[in-house]
């Protein structure tokens, strides 16, 4: 069983992805594909650097190299169960959808309580000291672009269940085994 997670900055994609793991998923995050690749290039991991070098990888080795990637590491887990995070193409997720046993989940929130997390938030990232405008405008971008750019608005048309979490993380997290109970059941079906 293979779980997309997609959503935007802050919906709770890791958090999601961290409660999976806790119950024996392998977590594969198509962000740190890229935070790899930065780094191996000296680039500074900035949201506006994630996002080029990720165009990048994208327009010089095939849309969905990013998701092939993922799949690849999974492999080598020799793990059945595992979540992959940050898919950002349309092209990442039908190379995944290729898979009978993947589904996507969309995670989402208010911008406003997205943006609060991100000041909350002690990871370190240098977007988590963004302002909200330009929170804002990093979002706009992500959301509508074409050919290797990030085209969330596509994905998140792609999902095949939708998570809000506009709260703590325990609601969060009971939403999450409330859809993989749902989805469980729907397989053996």
């Amino acid at each position: 069983m293979i779980i997309g997670i997609t959503g935007p900055g802050a919906s709770g994609k890791d958090t999601a992805a961290e409660h999976l793991e806790k119950k024996g998923f392998y977590h594969c995050s198509l962000s740190d594909i890229i935070r790899d690749y930065c780094r191996e290039k000296n680039i500074e991991t900035t949201r506006e650097n994630l996002i080029n070098a990720g165009n990048e990888l994208r327009l010089k080795y095939g849309r969905d190299y990013l998701a092939r990637t993922a799949l690849k590491k999974i492999k080598e887990q020799k793990n059945k169960n595992a979540v992959i995070t940050s898919l950002r193409h349309p092209d990442e997720v039908k190379v995944l959808r290729e898979n009978p046993d993947f589904t996507l989940l969309m995670l989402d929130a208010p911008l406003e309580i997205r943006y609060e997390r991100t000041q909350q938030r002690k990871t370190g990232r240098p977007e988590d000291s963004d302002s909200f405008e330009q929170f804002k405008k990093h979002e706009e971008q992500e959301r509508i672009g074409s050919g290797p750019t990030q085209q969330l608005d596509l994905i998140f048309q792609m999902a095949d269940y939708t998570v809000i979490n506009e709260g703590p993380d325990g609601p969060l997290l009971e939403k999450v085994d409330d859809f993989l109970n749902k989805w469980q059941k729907n397989k053996k079906n």
